[in-house]
């Protein structure tokens, strides 16, 4: 089957400077695209390709869903500064790549178009597109404009653009030499996830933890989470948030209706993000005014309703979103969750598990919305403002619930941005104000020896990031510089009253562990990369970090005898004392530790890829990393409930380095089958070795000058290094009535298991203590995704299988974190009753398996089979 559309036409004032501007815009399409030979190789035909000889244009930041053809090629002149319009909206049945990043205007097309078979021409100020290697004929345009002519596109041209029916993967990924990941919206609407946790099931080298009373999430990259060791962000705005408890003590509260998509970086890069971490950043990208609206509308929205079995009662969410004649976009959504306590499933045993067939406390009411407007000014410029609001309310317990708390959670995100894009290759600018503030209010029901308490944990991050690119052509390749700054400051702390007056005294239980105090950080950045033709990119580059934290600690000193009294030891009844005798008084000693704490380091990173053959690319990276202490490791105070251990600061505590070297490689084939048909590829092998891992053990000795030897559990630096390993797979293959996908992770921790228990110096004995808790991910994890599309693809059918094999967990907690390997299947499906309706089906864990995952608590096992039935309406 094929389809003709009318011609569509981009205009862009009038006269020689628009002409000449245009000319500009697409030369770096030439560079790049335009018939360039690798060693080796023959000439390569690009999917969009320009005939200029023109300086490379400036490079711009694109941020462009995929969509239908019609709708990305209004995006693609927004934010190129190319006014385009289309005189047909019959070009729906073509949906482009995502792009998102800084690209050219010109390699931004590139992108766009890569795969869906369309192919395009430009000589000066005329431009053709055509499918196929038919000659495009010459136009010849004198008023300043593109003609952008027929466009003819075979019916498989979706398939490869969409990314086949895995995550929805854009081409994009296939071609950074960077290990990324992405997971699009339509791969989080297939998934109908129920909370955070299942947007990352199919993504390689990525696990999450996660209790299942709780819809936050931990993520894990490569082995490493908690304590910042992976930056998350919304929009860009960072989510530190961190509450000390058993197991991971990191939460991100993120609504998975808002999200767009979220894209992972999986090693240290010189950029935003990555300041003050070492394993990785996870951004999600909430929805924009292109997401909502249908092509060629101005004004528009969409209702999705969701409703299952298994307690997964309703998940809703409503968009609208507005376009007006003066630049102005608006898009605001609301979303409302409420699940119930699910049960497990009935096939398989358990290891560990009291909870029985139904765990208490599984259901939260989730309330999330978000507001966005967005302004294009004159001169290449924009201002976007943006709030994304988060409210859950769920109960915590043991599984025996003996203990039950009612959480209150409240995650606030403000961002405001700003972009200039002037037609000069020196520029390319972005800065960044943003603001989050995350609180758990927390009410503690009263135990057997104390009483009820309301606890307030919280921690408030203010930001700023300021990046630019500056890009030259040299006569043997273009040069390319990016640098930049990112400064933010954590504010932390939690307050805590006592309902019985007995308990005056034992509020420090819940702010001992966390800590009031100020994190500061910044992080100054700056890479080269230098590109020859097509088959050849190099970069060096690196940051310099340096962060300062203060605050204070309160600790149990132990007791002093502070006098004696007299004591009758044997009394009358009813008459004198026949007996005397005097004993200490003792008393509880209590320090104030402060602590003020700075440094610095510089991480340097190398990369080199190479493409060999055309569609296949090598590449290696050498990056370094640097992750200080934070606000709840280095000022660890107080007590465990009920006075089971105390806890002490570590002003000598050091930060974590680490160095990470790695080896990937990108594939790109179409026409491999059959005709139309498309296999993306991309595999990646790790070694990071991290210096001075940062866990919680006993030691011995005090903090205090001249403070008591006592016992206590403190945040230490392991002796050695701490090695991790892996391999990750990803890819997918795609023919149009049928595709198969899939992710494949190993992941090897060799964690040291030493360090010294008298980090102050002044233990009265030392040895070697006991660590409480290292988080381990999975050895393997194996994730299988086939599926089917019929009547013109109206309705798709899937069906994805999970295999995950635990690794042995380490510390003191490792028995109550426990699981064995298993396997889920789920099938999936959606019926789209025109372009503006739509009913999707989904059956996790068909077989009914119980079973833990590896990164969660043996208290609390996965849901068992869970039917879920969604119908979404756009207007």
């Amino acid at each position: 089957m094929r389809f003709q559309y009318p011609a569509v036409t981009a205009e862009k004032g009038n006269g020689k400077n628009r002409s000449r501007a245009i000319f500009l815009t697409t030369t770096a399409f030439a560079v790049l695209c335009g018939g360039m030979e690798a060693p080796a190789q023959t000439a390569r035909t690009a999917e969009t390709t320009t005939e200029s000889t023109a300086s490379a244009a400036a490079r711009v930041p694109f941020d462009i869903p995929a969509q239908p053809l019609a709708s990305a090629v209004g995006a693609f002149g927004r934010q190129s500064g190319l006014q385009v319009t289309l005189s047909s909206t019959q070009a729906g049945a073509i949906r482009t790549n995502a792009v998102i990043g800084s690209f050219t205007p010109a390699e931004a097309l590139t992108r766009m178009l890569a795969g869906t078979g369309v192919r395009g021409s430009v000589r000066g100020a005329s431009a053709v597109i055509s499918l196929g290697g038919a000659q495009a004929p010459d136009l010849t345009i004198t008023d300043g404009s593109t003609a952008l002519e027929a466009i003819t596109v075979g019916k498989s041209a979706r398939n490869a653009a969409t990314g086949a029916g895995f995550q929805g993967t854009p081409d994009w990924v296939y071609e950074t030499p960077a290990s990324v990941s992405v997971v699009s919206r339509e791969a989080i609407e297939k998934k109908q996830p129920r909370n955070a946790y299942d947007l990352f099931s199919g993504v390689s080298g990525v696990s999450v933890a996660g209790a299942a009373q709780n819809p936050g999430v931990a993520i894990n990259v490569r082995g490493l989470q908690d304590q910042t060791r992976v930056t998350t962000t919304i929009d860009g705005a960072r989510q530190n948030f961190q509450q000390a408890g058993h197991g991971y003590t990191s939460n991100v509260y993120v609504d998975p209706a808002l999200v767009r998509t979220v894209e992972v970086e999986k090693n240290a890069a010189a950029g935003v993000g990555s300041g003050g971490s070492h394993g990785g950043v996870v951004g999600f990208r909430t929805l924009t005014a292109d997401d909502v609206l249908l092509e060629g509308e101005n004004a528009g929205g969409w209702v999705d309703a969701t409703t299952g079995t298994n307690a997964y009662e309703f998940y809703g969410s409503a968009a609208l979103a507005a376009r007006t004649s003066d630049d102005i976009d608006i898009v605001a959504a609301l979303s409302r969750k409420h699940l119930g306590e699910y049960a497990i499933g009935k096939n398989g045993t358990l290891v560990g598990n009291p909870g029985g067939d139904k765990p208490v406390f599984t259901g939260s009411d989730t309330t999330s919305g978000l507001f966005k407007a967005g302004l294009d000014l004159e001169n290449d410029q924009r201002i976007e403002f943006g709030f994304v609001g988060y409210d859950a309310s769920f109960t915590t317990s043991t599984a025996l619930a003996t203990l039950q708390n009612t959480n209150h959670v409240r995650n606030l995100t403000g961002t405001l941005t700003y972009t200039w894009q002037p037609d000069d290759p020196l520029f390319d600018l972005k800065g960044q104000l943003w603001w989050n503030q995350t609180e758990n209010r927390q009410w503690r029901s009263g135990r057997n020896d104390y009483g009820e308490f309301d606890v307030k944990y919280g921690l408030t991050t203010y930001g700023f990031n300021l990046e630019n690119t500056s890009t030259a052509e040299l006569p043997a390749g273009d040069l390319t510089f990016h640098y930049g700054t990112e400064i933010f400051l954590d504010r932390a702390g939690a307050d805590a009253v006592n309902h019985d007056a007995g308990d005056a005294d034992n509020t420090w239980w819940f702010t001992g562990p966390n800590p009031k105090g100020d994190r500061w950080l910044s992080s100054t950045f700056a890479s080269a990369k230098y590109e020859h033709e097509e088959w050849l990119e190099a970069s060096v580059g690196g940051r310099y970090d340096y962060y300062k934290i203060k605050g204070s600690s309160v600790i149990d000193g132990g007791q002093v005898q502070t006098g004696t009294e007299t004591y009758c030891t044997y009394q009358i009844p009813n008459g004198p004392c026949l007996g005397w005798a005097t004993r200490p008084i003792y008393s509880d000693v209590i320090h104030d530790i402060d602590i003020d704490q700075s440094g610095g380091h510089f991480s340097p990173e190398a990369l080199i890829a190479v493409k060999p053959l055309e569609g296949f690319q090598v590449f290696g990276k050498y990056a370094e990393g640097f992750r200080p202490g934070t606000l709840g490791e280095m000022l660890l105070g107080g007590s465990h409930i009920g006075n089971l251990m105390d806890y002490a600061p570590n002003a000598n505590l050091k930060p974590e380095t680490s160095q990470t070297w790695e080896i990937g490689l990108n594939l790109k084939a179409d026409d491999l089958l059959t005709g139309g048909d498309s296999l993306r590829f991309k595999a990646a092998y790790f070694d990071k070795t991290v210096d001075n891992y940062i866990a919680l053990g006993t030691v011995s000795g005090s903090p205090a000058v001249g403070g008591q030897s006592s016992s206590y559990y403190a945040y230490t630096n392991l002796l050695g290094d701490s090695r991790l390993r892996g391999v990750e797979i990803e890819g997918n293959y795609d023919a149009g009535p049928y595709y198969a996908g899939g992710s494949f992770t190993y992941t090897k921790g060799d964690f040291s298991t030493t360090y010294s228990d008298d980090p102050w110096g002044n233990a009265t004995s030392t040895g070697n203590g006991t660590i409480l808790y290292v988080s381990v991910a999975p050895k393997y994890r194996f994730t299988a995704d086939v599926g089917v599309r019929f009547f013109d693809d109206r309705l798709n059918i899937g069906a994805r299988a999970n295999r995950v094999v635990p690794s042995e967990q380490l510390g003191l907690f490792s028995t109550t974190y426990r699981a064995k390997p298993f396997t889920t299947f789920d099938i999936y499906g959606s019926w789209d009753f025109n372009e503006n309706a739509s009913l999707r089906f989904a059956v996790n864990n068909l077989t009914d398996v119980a079973y833990v995952d590896p990164m969660n608590s043996s208290d609390f096992p996965a849901p068992g089979r869970t039917a879920t039935l969604s119908l979404k309406v756009r207007f």
